[in-house]
């Protein structure tokens, strides 16, 4: 069974300019990274559940792209 390390503590979603800011707080240690992007017009569209599960997903990528970077020092 594979361990949730990084749960999603707080999203928060500005439609009108469609910036994003997620929260992320590590399992173990309580680490806590704070992820901001913007999404493109097609991206905000569809009901809040999907959008938010859509936004942590991106937010996840993100995360893995980062720890890949600091990975490679």
């Amino acid at each position: 069974m594979r361990i949730k390390m990084w749960s999603f503590d707080n999203v928060l979603i500005d439609l009108e300019d469609r910036d994003v800011s997620v929260k992320a707080v590590h399992a173990l240690n309580g680490t806590e990274i704070t992820v901001a992007f913007r999404l493109g017009e097609k991206q905000v569209r569809g009901e809040a559940g999907e959008l938010r599960k859509r936004i942590e997903i991106l937010a996840a990528d993100r995360l893995l792209d980062l720890a890949s970077f600091l990975d490679s020092f």
